[in-house]
């Protein structure tokens, strides 16, 4: 990405690295309610071992599926201390913490959902 310089960032920008933009839509929309829906369909996808994504509705079965949901459980952690304890406690070791873990967890199972589906061709 690149910034116009000099660059300013305010209250009201979002990089995901410093504080997020303020305000009760943030904190409770995008830091409570998106996560919990990100994660319960992450949930069922582990539980069912399945999954559909995208407008032709790739079907994800197996542990396919399961790498799917953790992605999904992941990215709600992560939204969730970003924008709810990013707001509540600016830079707060345990929201730091809590996004570095859930990123970490993102990156590695879809790299696995990357490598069975699209290098291996398992479904």
């Amino acid at each position: 990405m690149h910034w116009r310089l000099p660059h300013n960032p305010t209250a009201y920008d979002d990089d995901w690295e410093d504080q997020p933009a303020q305000g009760p839509f943030y904190q409770w929309g995008l830091g409570v309610a998106l996560p919990v829906l990100v994660a319960c369909f992450g949930a069922y996808c582990v539980v069912t071992r399945q999954a559909a994504y995208g407008r032709e509705l790739m079907q994800l079965h197996g542990p396919n599926a399961i790498a799917f949901g953790v992605a999904g459980i992941s990215l709600g952690v992560f939204l969730h201390c970003h924008y709810f304890w990013g707001n509540v406690y600016n830079q707060a070791w345990f929201a730091v913490l809590g996004k570095i873990a859930a990123a970490c967890g993102f990156i590695a199972s879809l790299g696995v959902l990357i490598v069975r589906v699209g290098v291996l061709g398992i479904t």
